[in-house]
């Protein structure tokens, strides 16, 4: 623990509990971020629903028997 001896250590240690703050702000968020994938994958994994959204809104399937209009602007 020599960095509270050295001449720039005050400023080094606020440096460095900033790093902390700033990685566990990181962290939370991407806990967070995580949790909704994982809620995603069970019903994408449980349920059609979600898959069929998907499917709709990501590669634009359609059911059988459905018309898909598209407006161009």
């Amino acid at each position: 623990m020599d960095i509270w001896f050295k001449e720039d250590g005050k400023k080094r240690t606020e440096e460095l509990n900033q790093m902390i703050d700033t990685q566990q702000q990181e962290n939370k968020e991407m806990m967070i971020r995580n949790s909704e994938l994982e809620q995603e994958i069970k019903d994408l994994k449980d349920g059609t629903e979600a898959l069929e959204e998907k499917a709709r809104t990501e590669m634009g399937m359609i059911k059988e028997g459905e018309e898909l209009y598209l407006i161009a602007k």
